[in-house]
């Protein structure tokens, strides 16, 4: 269960992320950026209600999964909680240095003041 959830945070969520932003040009900090925190777990939670309305009379392990999905979606917001600011600070910073000083200041400045 706990391999399957950290499985669904990384590679199972950024793979499409990225897979999808082939064709985007942008830079592979980006990329990784928006995978990270891309789509999030609300959609899980409800995946899970569905699953135990519909699958409810269904042999089969319907708690497992359902355990599986509280379980990513706990570990989503404290991997994401926790890695928010700083991750969010490094990636301003570095795409102020790739922008210029005088341009990305007000953008770097509303980044970091918002993580």
């Amino acid at each position: 269960m706990v391999a399957y959830a950290v499985l669904s945070l990384t590679i199972i969520r950024m793979v499409p992320v990225a897979l999808c932003l082939l064709g985007s040009r942008m830079d592979w900090l980006t990329v990784a950026f928006v995978g990270w925190f891309g789509p999030r777990g609300l959609a899980s939670v409800v995946f899970a209600l569905i699953t135990l309305e519909e699958l409810h009379d269904v042999p089969g392990p319907v708690q497992s999964v359902v355990g599986t999905i509280g379980l990513t979606v706990l570990l989503s917001v404290l991997a994401h909680g926790l890695s928010a600011r700083p991750l969010a600070g490094r990636y301003a910073a570095t795409q102020a240095d790739q922008l210029g000083t005088e341009e990305s200041e007000p953008i770097v400045r509303r980044l970091v003041s918002k993580s």
